[in-house]
């Protein structure tokens, strides 16, 4: 027999493997050898912070600057702590949006906030794939893979831990947005006797109306008040995705938070109250069996987070809280309604307004959340268009798309698209024809099975969205009085609601 028909020795076979090995591992190294750097360098100016962006994919610089000295007064060690943290949470998202392999490179050091970001990317992955309609690929796994293989690097830096005053629990840092909850939040800390110091966000700048008609609002309302109040313009937000995209959207609570802390700072104040209500909490299972939470970051468990990571960056002054817990957005709508009408809805504004319709109305009337608002408004025996300035009747015919209530979820990418308010909104519009409403839509749901089951239900579901229900995130000095008005409030409107049924 020839050498060369002699079968492969176990050396030869050894070898045959070692090469496969080989071949494997150089597949390996030529993954991350594909990895696209994108450097990031954040650094605190006279004014604020900027951070500049350098990649193939991606090229930009953007600061936010600070009103009066609130920056100026903020000591110098925990300008490096936020700088190092509002660079990573405003940038954490682009390997979800930037394609390739993502890794990015930091000039600063490491966040306190880097796993709390990752904890928030792997909970809404589930509503990221609810959301995009299959435009990220075939499951939840294509954008887990993208977490999972994204780098990201940063830099040594001495570790100077933040140093705060000691701050005042009735002082208090509300972000405010002129929805109903921020409305309710700060309502109610006057009536408790706190002190309130309001901050206005218009993030990002760019998109759609809503920082427009905001800013109409919140310059009339600082006149109404006396409470101290901060305009923040945050260029910063325009890193997130542009349009009904959610990447970077799913921070947005926790960049606010972290923003936050120069003001707390500066006014010594022991809380950052957020206006989380019960709804946040809701979710589903999708067909792959997997829990969908469309608003984690609100949720009661988030807010304890952030609550960690605030008093982390702030020597352990500064909580993070909300006093909504309990209540669902019917409630919330009769409790503002009830004690707190003059302030409120002339100035109520929860609209997106991303659509040119919403060009010169702070209503767009033309998505799910101004059909939401409009029902829960007339179930409240609200007039939305004399008393909460909307401009269309958004219950034409024509709208019946934006509700959870006609046979589909409401269309759009928002909250309301997740089909979790069903139950609030039947509730809603029967209420709103037991007010003696007979528009086109009023009239419509009277025809569906819907209404029947409103009907047969009426008490238990007055039950589920007009109480307190219990919670545990409410500061403990103060639960007992909000439990108290919440509670005694909604006694006298479930009585009024009960005497309309049978009127």
């Amino acid at each position: 027999m020839k050498d060369d028909d002699k079968p492969p020795s176990s050396n030869n076979n050894q070898k045959l493997n070692l090469d496969k090995d080989l071949v494997s591992k150089r597949k390996w190294r030529d993954w991350h050898e594909r990895e696209i750097p994108v450097k990031i360098e954040g650094q605190a100016t006279r004014e604020g912070m900027t951070i500049k962006i350098s990649s193939k994919p991606l090229t930009t610089e953007l600061s936010i600057a600070y009103p009066n000295s609130i920056w100026q007064k903020y000591r110098k060690e925990n300008k490096v702590k936020l700088v190092d943290n509002v660079s990573y949470i405003f940038t954490a998202h682009l390997p979800f949006l930037l394609k390739g392999n993502i890794r990015l490179d930091f000039n600063t050091g490491y966040p306190h906030v880097y796993s709390w970001a990752n904890q928030c990317f792997m909970r809404y992955l589930p509503a990221y794939w609810y959301l995009y309609h299959k435009r990220r690929g075939t499951s939840v796994f294509p954008m887990l893979k993208t977490l999972l293989n994204s780098n990201v690097n940063f830099s040594e830096t001495e570790d100077e831990p933040p140093l705060f005053p000691e701050t005042i629990d009735e002082n208090l840092i509300l972000p405010f947005t002129f929805g109903k909850d921020s409305l309710l939040t700060y309502h109610l800390a006057k009536e408790l006797g706190l002190k309130p110091v309001l901050i206005f966000f218009q993030d990002p700048m760019d998109e759609g109306y809503e920082g427009k008609h905001k800013m109409a609002l919140f310059k009339k309302f600082s006149k109404l008040i006396k409470d101290k109040t901060y305009f923040v313009a945050n260029p910063l937000g325009n890193l997130r995705e542009k349009g009904e995209g959610w990447f970077g959207w799913e921070l947005a609570c926790t960049s606010w938070a972290l923003l936050a802390l120069p003001f707390a700072y500066h006014h010594k104040a022991g809380y950052l109250v957020y206006s989380n209500e019960k709804s946040v909490n809701a979710f589903f299972y999708d067909d792959d069996g997997l829990k969908v939470i469309p608003d984690y970051e609100q949720s009661a468990q988030a807010t304890e987070e952030l609550s960690i990571l605030t008093q982390a960056l702030s020597e352990g002054e500064v909580y993070t809280t909300t006093f909504l817990q309990g209540l669902n957005d019917l409630g919330i709508i009769a409790i503002l309604k009830k004690r707190y009408f003059d302030k409120t809805f002339k100035f109520l504004m929860s609209c997106w307004s991303e659509v040119e319709e919403g060009k010169n109305k702070r209503w767009c009337g033309n998505c799910s959340k101004c059909a939401r608002l409009y029902v829960y408004l007339t179930a409240n025996g609200i007039n939305p268009i004399k008393e909460a300035g909307f401009k269309d009747n958004m219950f034409h015919l024509s709208k019946a798309h934006l509700f959870n209530v006609f046979g589909q979820k409401a269309s759009g990418t928002g909250w309301d698209a997740f089909g979790l308010n069903t139950e609030e909104q039947i509730l809603a519009f029967y209420l709103t024809y037991l007010r003696g409403n007979r528009d086109p839509l009023a009239k419509r749901f009277v025809k569906t099975p819907l209404f029947k089951e409103a009907k047969q239900r009426f008490n238990e579901l007055v039950e589920e969205y007009y109480s307190l229900h219990e919670e545990y995130l409410s500061p403990p000095q103060w639960k007992k009085k909000i439990d108290r008005i919440f509670t005694t409030t909604l006694k006298e409107i479930k009585k009024e609601l009960f005497d309309l049924r049978k009127g």
